[in-house]
């Protein structure tokens, strides 16, 4: 799977090798067909696969051809031909609301540092800012460490995205608004923070781009709580962005027509480095902080900014992000990195406590109507609704980590995405049709591709698991098969060489053209096997930190599954949606733990055989 490691030499800039990353490849026509099949393979019965494997015949040796030779066209045109694609088409065309449906969010896990404590909100929020300003400013002075794979470098483009950027509702596809430029550019200096409903625009940088001092951002925020404390609770314009698109895009083209203030006051917002939002809820478990980064207040939020930084009562955080510019392994970086500097000074503030730097925040007062003040009922209404019916479960299984796979010759990511397919198919009876991001971040503008983790060895090793005529070896065997094939997937998607994302441009190229849809796309086994976003099981490994999140899931039946391993610990967070008779994240998770001890205790047995 390779390794992904930081290069300390001074001399390389975090925008340097972009120019010269590879193209994106278009995988041949033939592998693709063959692996879909394959994928197929688990989740279908004999007669639906035999039609499908006719379609695909016909498909290969048809119009596929055609589709195929247009796609490697564009392929030679353009450095990257999914992405304009994948983000309208994923991200920015749907007219549902973005939240808690798209976009993702996780603890900011600073328990160790920052245990919960009365008090803290104002002075840990002021010094978490001031750390994530100087992980901008590495960014934006181009000091960050370039990532590299197997020595290669990695495209860092999604870090240029993370920081003075939002999303803008079109009438039939947003835009996405991104500001930063690194050095000399300009940039902007205000975070937006938000309380009580309200919105304030929030200067912390000097005008040499340093960052201002924990104490000076202290004192900015403490004004601002004097001032939203003063008030009623403010008409939570935000919300706004929590409705259907087309619906706020409308409302947000009549809040602009209202006044000359209104204009500016979203430019604030849209142009800010990030928002931090004072949360009246006093969060203390990481489920209940999980539940609000996803699915929180929402009218304490604009859900179409990039980066957003929640800060409880007792002195905890969340992130809640858009996830169109960006994967939640950046999230998770940055926000790592960030409490690494701040870790240093074991949580409290070393430097300067003089304050230079007073430029006082202001409020973005905006003027409504009852059209507006409508919108906004309407928007939170519905949003509550879903917001409700998303059930998050976070929890640490302690037992062991990373440790005990790669003592065994298993990559941990491998190991934990088995545990999921076992846990599954112990509670459901039946494989799942499985999504796992694979980093395509090799090439230029790289995002990802889908390991489609139900494989049949997978299935025949599930099957074993619950068969008591098996014996131990036959499932340790078995279970190796699977592992092997899970990694031989993964490498070929970090590689550019799956499928999901190659089937997404030949539809797309039929799009264009007007061509038909090829019948493949219309095929029972395409939704079944997870085509169009149809996957039971939603996962992704965030990282090999204490960082991780949660996302939705993608299917009314289906689960969420976000995680991150640590040496001896394993961070993971189901969701699923409340009204579903189907799917329980708790017997899930007791389920998940049960199946990573039978495999370490299989294993570690056979070893001793």
């Amino acid at each position: 799977m390779g390794s992904n490691t930081r290069l300390s030499q001074k001399e390389e800039k975090t925008f340097q090798y972009q120019d010269s990353l590879p193209r994106l490849p278009v995988p041949s026509l033939e592998q693709t067909c063959n692996k879909y099949l394959e994928s197929v393979k688990p989740l279908v019965n004999e007669t639906d696969y035999l039609q499908t494997d006719f379609l695909i015949n016909e498909f290969k040796n048809g119009v596929g051809k055609e589709l195929q030779k247009k796609l490697l066209q564009k392929g030679q045109e353009q450095r990257n031909w999914l992405e304009k694609w994948w983000e309208e088409e994923g991200y920015l065309r749907p007219r549902y609301p973005i939240t808690p449906y798209v976009n993702i969010g996780g603890p900011v896990s600073s328990f160790s540092m920052w245990p919960p404590l009365e008090g803290t909100q104002i002075k840990r929020s002021a010094i978490l800012t001031n750390g994530v300003l100087h992980i901008w400013q590495q960014i934006y002075k181009e000091e960050m460490q370039v990532q590299k794979m197997s020595n290669k470098p990695l495209c860092m483009n999604q870090y240029a995205r993370v920081f003075a950027g939002c999303r803008v509702p079109g009438k039939e596809v947003d835009k996405l608004k991104i500001l930063f430029k690194p050095a000399p550019a300009s940039s902007p200096r205000h975070i937006v923070v938000q309380i009580n409903s309200r919105l304030f625009s929030c200067t912390v940088l000097e005008e040499n781009y340093e960052p201002f001092t924990a104490p000076e951002i202290e004192r900015s925020l403490q004004e601002i709580v004097k001032i939203a404390s003063s008030k009623s609770p403010g008409p939570a314009v935000g919300v706004l962005t929590a409705g259907e698109r087309h619906t706020w895009y409308e409302l947000r083209e009549h809040l602009k027509s209202l006044s000359p203030r209104n204009v500016n006051y979203l430019n604030e917002i849209e142009t800010a480095l990030f928002i931090l939002v004072l949360e009246e809820h006093d969060a203390r478990q990481e489920t209940e902080i999980s539940q609000h980064s996803i699915a929180g207040d929402c009218k304490n939020r604009w859900f179409d900014k990039f980066f957003s930084i929640l800060a409880f009562k007792a002195g905890l955080f969340a992130t809640h992000c858009d996830h169109c510019p960006f994967e939640g392994v950046v999230d998770a970086d940055v926000v790592e990195q960030a409490l690494a500097l701040i870790q240093r000074n074991n949580g409290e503030w070393k430097g300067r406590k003089e304050i230079k730097n007073s430029i006082p925040p202001y409020e973005l007062d905006f003027v409504i109507d009852n059209q507006i003040a409508k919108g906004i009922e309407v928007a939170a209404t519905m949003y509550q609704s879903a917001a409700d019916n998303l059930e998050v479960l976070s929890h640490h299984f302690d037992e062991f980590g990373k440790n005990v796979p790669k003592s065994l010759g298993i990559h941990p990511d491998t190991f934990c995405q088995m545990a999921i397919q076992l846990t599954h198919y112990r509670i459901h009876k039946k494989p799942a049709p499985t999504y796992e991001t694979a980093q395509t971040r090799q090439f230029y503008h790289g995002r990802t591709d889908t390991v489609r983790s139900c494989t049949e060895e997978a299935l025949n090793w599930c099957k074993a698991m619950v068969d008591p005529k098996k014996d131990i070896n036959f499932k340790a065997q078995l279970l190796h098969k699977a592992c092997l094939k899970h990694g031989q997937l993964m490498m070929e998607g970090i590689n550019g060489q799956a499928i999901d994302r190659h089937l997404l441009g030949l539809s797309m190229i039929a799009k264009e053209e007007g061509i038909p849809t090829p019948q493949i796309y219309l095929d029972k086994s395409w939704t079944k096997s997870g085509g169009s976003g149809n996957y039971t099981l939603s996962t992704s490994c965030v990282g090999f930190t204490e960082i991780y999140g949660s996302c939705a899931p993608m299917v009314a039946d289906g689960y969420g599954i976000f995680y991150s391993i640590e040496e001896h610990r394993f961070n993971i967070s189901f969701t699923r949606w409340r009204n579903s008779q189907v799917t329980d994240v708790h017997r899930f998770r007791d389920e998940f733990w049960k199946s990573l001890c039978d495999m370490r205790d299989i294993l570690q047995a056979v070893s001793k055989l």
